[in-house]
């Protein structure tokens, strides 16, 4: 383990939109090292708090609730995990004629929504439902939701070092899809099983 996923994600995003911690801390009202407790991960933010970092930061939130307690693997960072992360990114709804609501189910209490599967590539029933934890991290042969050039994807991720991500069909009758560094792609999040 190599420290806290949140605290790197808050420092990777404040960096890509190149803003310092004292900033940020001034803008949020809380002091520069507090902030540099969180991104070192000695320290975890209040909701209000990390609701404020986003704020700031001009992202949403969830995505950092989802690894509030997730450690940063070696993998996570030989892959450069925050690369493929949409953290400014949300889904977006098509038709609301075909929205439904359930109850979660037991055992799934991560699952952020579910999503009706329209291939077999992954061997599961066509048409049945998954539910994804969105913006969790992935570990090497979980299986996730991807957008990969324009298609949202089920498929299993798989790492070859570093920086060499393939998304993998469980099904042989469909393409193994290596990432490219010309390709979009953003990891959504992680199937539940």
């Amino acid at each position: 383990m190599l420290g806290d996923m949140l605290g790197e994600l808050i420092r990777s995003i404040r960096t890509k939109k190149h803003r310092t911690k004292s900033s940020i801390a001034n803008t949020i009202d809380v002091n520069t090292g507090y902030l540099t407790h969180i991104e070192n991960g000695e320290r975890k933010p209040t909701v209000k708090v990390l609701k404020e970092i986003c704020k700031c930061l001009d992202v949403p939130y969830q995505k950092f609730l989802a690894c509030y307690d997730t450690p940063l693997t070696r993998v996570a960072k030989d892959y450069d995990i925050f690369k493929y992360t949409a953290e400014d990114r949300i889904l977006l709804i098509d038709d609301i004629k075909d929205l439904h609501f359930m109850q979660c189910p037991s055992g799934l209490n991560s699952a952020s929504f579910g999503i009706r599967i329209n291939d077999d590539a992954m061997n599961l029933e066509k048409y049945s439902y998954v539910f994804i934890d969105l913006g969790a991290t992935l570990k090497a042969h979980d299986i996730g939701l991807f957008y990969y050039n324009g298609q949202i994807l089920i498929r299993r991720l798989f790492i070859y070092g570093k920086n060499h991500l393939s998304l993998y069909p469980d099904n042989p009758k469909y393409p193994k899809l290596r990432v490219g560094k010309k390709d979009t792609f953003y990891i959504i999040g992680r199937v539940l099983q």
